[in-house]
C-alpha cells in the first residue's frame, strides 16, 4: 500500500481512519456531527452533483405552486438524509458508500462518483415531481411536501443498493431513471414554447444522456459483462 499524504486523503477516508465515537458522546456532539456531515456532505453533494435535475425543475413552467416549493424543501431535507445515512444513524441495510483514496484509486473508482451524481439527479427529480403530482391531485400543498419528503428517504436510503455494478442494481437505476424523467415530462412540462422556460428541454436531454452514460447499455449487449 503506497504512502499517502493526508492533504491527498477524502473525507471518507479521514471519518473512516478515526477512533470510533465514544459511546458517551453527548446528545449535543452527536448531532452537531450530523450537522456537519450534512452540511459539508450532504449539501455539497446534493447541488454540486444534482445541479442538472435542479435546473430542470426551476425551469418547468407547470405545477409551480408545488414543485418549487417542494423542492425548496428537499434542498434541505436531503442533505440532512445523506449526513444521517453516512453517520450511521439511519441504516438502509447495507453501509453508505465511502468514496476512499483506495477506492478511487481503482479503475472505475471515480466513474463512482459520476453514479453517485446520477442517482442524486433521479432521487430528488422522483421526490420532486411525484410530490407535486400529489399536491396536483389532491390541490393540497402539505400533501406535496410529505409525499415528497417520503419519496426522498426511499431515495436516499436506495443509494448503497443501486450503487454496485451488477445486473439487478443497473436494473433498479435504470427503472428509477424511467420513473424520474417521466414525471417530470409529465408534471413539468419542459416542452412548453414559452421563451422563459427554453432552457427546459436542453436540462432534460442533459439528464437523459447522462442516464445513458451510467446505464452503459453498449457495454452489457456489446460483449461487456454484466
Amino acid at each position: 500500500m503506497s504512502p499517502r499524504s493526508d492533504r491527498l486523503q477524502t473525507n471518507d477516508d479521514r471519518r473512516l481512519a478515526a477512533d470510533p465515537p465514544a459511546t458517551s458522546d453527548s446528545l449535543l456532539v452527536t448531532v452537531g456531527r450530523w450537522l456537519w456531515t450534512s452540511g459539508y456532505q450532504g449539501l455539497g453533494q446534493v447541488f454540486l452533483l444534482s445541479a442538472p435535475m435542479l435546473w430542470l425543475v426551476f425551469r418547468s413552467p407547470r405545477a409551480d405552486a408545488f414543485l418549487k416549493p417542494t423542492v425548496l424543501l428537499l434542498a434541505v431535507v436531503t442533505p440532512l438524509l445523506v449526513g444521517a445515512f453516512r453517520e450511521g444513524h439511519l441504516s438502509a441495510g447495507r453501509p453508505w458508500p465511502a468514496l476512499t483514496n483506495d477506492r478511487l484509486s481503482f479503475a472505475g473508482g471515480y466513474w463512482s462518483i459520476y453514479r453517485r451524481g446520477v442517482l442524486l439527479n433521479h432521487v430528488l427529480g422522483l421526490a420532486a415531481y411525484g410530490g407535486a403530482a400529489v399536491g396536483l391531485l389532491v390541490g393540497s400543498l402539505p400533501a406535496a411536501l410529505c409525499v415528497g419528503g417520503v419519496l426522498a428517504l426511499g431515495g436516499v436510503a436506495a443509494i448503497p443498493w443501486l450503487t454496485p455494478e451488477t445486473t439487478r442494481a443497473t436494473a433498479g437505476r435504470l427503472c428509477y431513471a424511467v420513473a424520474s424523467l417521466t414525471l417530470a415530462v409529465a408534471v413539468g412540462a419542459p416542452f412548453s414554447a414559452l421563451p422563459r422556460f427554453r432552457t427546459a428541454p436542453a436540462a432534460l436531454a442533459l439528464l437523459v444522456g447522462l442516464s445513458v452514460v451510467d446505464l452503459r447499455p453498449w457495454a452489457r449487449f456489446g460483449g461487456g459483462s454484466a
